[in-house]
């Protein structure tokens, strides 16, 4: 497949771009679709507040809000302002039924539907409904849906990625054990079959553990590491169970690398007991920005999150990054069908966005193909208390050559 290069774009000329497209002419038929009305735009939000992941559910509300803000200030999208209409779903299938059912007659799409489980239950309700949904979830199951937007390197792929990185830095070697403690359902399955192929590509062994995300106490999966001879620790969990890892292998002898993925880690942990343990031994594959690195675009939104919240650091400074992104892009969609604010226009202008990235807030994104992931790319971090958000860069985005071969199976 041929990539055509994206557009580098600042979160600037991004909010310039939509107020020039504010000035439009208003479809008559808009007026009539759900959430559109003379002045505004309302999109939805189904994220988790009070469940497993709300570290990042919280701060992901936060951070579309400071973007809607920008986009707004600048003139806002087809000559309206952008309204969020947000429910809690508690990361509880459920519930979060309850809260489409509610919100969907209100509003033209969904900027953020948080969860690989929760998309997965809503997707025939959101296909019915023709509606476009911002993800904050990387499974490549979600993947070949054009009502899907999913921003960044898939569970899989990062799993590859940072495997690949432990071998490059002599953590792994030929032959070695990598354990990996996996989310039970799509999260954990997914990376799995990261896991699977990497390990099998260099040469190493796999010893896996599934644990559920209610599970608090994870002694016996570090213990069955151990027995294993893990050399290192591949992680898909919550934060809290990042921090139940860390202290289990420290109590237990196991001094090994754990590498967890993007959500597995809260700012908050560095102010616990584990937090000796995450120092030495944790690392963060992400295939979103970093809030704590250097660049005019990231501090700007590092400084938006200190003057609304003071000294308070965010839970999960990718969540921030990733939310803000993906409401700039999917106001950028929008803007590209003024004439047509219905659903099924803001779905055909959903294709004509083929490239899009905010400089410093992520790597170069192809959204050309909805059955492929629209980056294969991943950044390796590490913790910091010295750093904004807790997180300071190892390796800036990179594609190792094992994700440039991997086959990824789109849902």
């Amino acid at each position: 497949m041929i990539l055509s290069r994206p557009r580098v774009l600042s979160a600037a000329a991004v909010a310039l771009a939509l107020s020039v497209t504010a000035c439009s002419p208003k479809s008559a038929d808009s007026k009539s679709a759900p959430g559109v009305t003379d002045s505004t735009i309302k999109l939805g939000m189904l994220v988790d507040l009070t469940g497993p992941f709300a570290t990042s559910g919280k701060t992901s509300n936060a951070a579309s809000q400071f973007a809607v803000d920008e986009i707004n200030a600048a003139g806002g999208v087809c000559g309206r302002k952008i309204r969020l209409v947000a429910r809690d779903h508690g990361y509880d299938v459920q519930k979060a039924v309850t809260a489409y059912d509610e919100v969907a007659p209100q509003v033209l799409g969904f900027l953020n539907v948080y969860g690989s489980a929760i998309t997965s239950a809503l997707r025939d309700k959101i296909s019915a409904n023709d509606a476009l949904v911002g993800l904050t979830a990387f499974s490549p199951t979600l993947l070949g849906d054009p009502h899907l937007l999913e921003v960044g390197a898939t569970y899989d792929v990062q799993a590859i990625n940072s495997i690949d990185w432990m071998v490059r830095e002599g953590m792994l070697k030929r032959g070695d054990t990598l354990g990996h403690i996996y989310l039970q359902g799509e999260i954990g399955e997914n990376s799995l079959k990261g896991s699977r192929f990497a390990t099998k590509e260099l040469g190493l062994k796999l010893a896996s553990q599934q644990i559920k995300p209610t599970d608090a106490d994870l002694t016996s999966q570090v213990n069955a590491m151990k027995a294993a001879g893990a050399k290192a620790i591949l992680l898909d969990s919550t934060s809290k169970q990042t921090a139940a890892v860390a202290g289990a292998a420290r109590g237990v002898g196991l001094d090994v690398p754990i590498m967890g993925n993007v959500a597995t880690f809260a700012t908050s942990l560095l102010s616990t007991a584990a937090a000796p343990a995450l120092l030495k031994n944790y690392y963060r594959v992400s295939g979103v920005g970093l809030l704590g690195s250097d660049g005019p675009e990231v501090k700007k939104l590092a400084g938006k999150w200190k003057a609304k919240f003071g000294a308070a650091q965010p839970e999960s400074g990718g969540a921030v990054v990733l939310s803000y992104v993906t409401t700039h892009l999917f106001a950028k969609i929008i803007g590209g069908t003024c004439g047509d604010l219905t659903r099924k226009g803001v779905l055909a202008a959903r294709g004509k966005v083929t490239d899009f990235r905010i400089a410093g807030l992520g790597p170069e994104l192809n959204l050309s193909d909805p059955a492929q992931p629209t980056s294969r790319a991943s950044q390796i971090h590490r913790p910091d208390k010295g750093v904004y958000a807790g997180m300071k860069l190892v390796e800036d985005f990179k594609v190792s050559d094992l994700a440039k071969r991997y086959q990824v199976e789109a849902g």
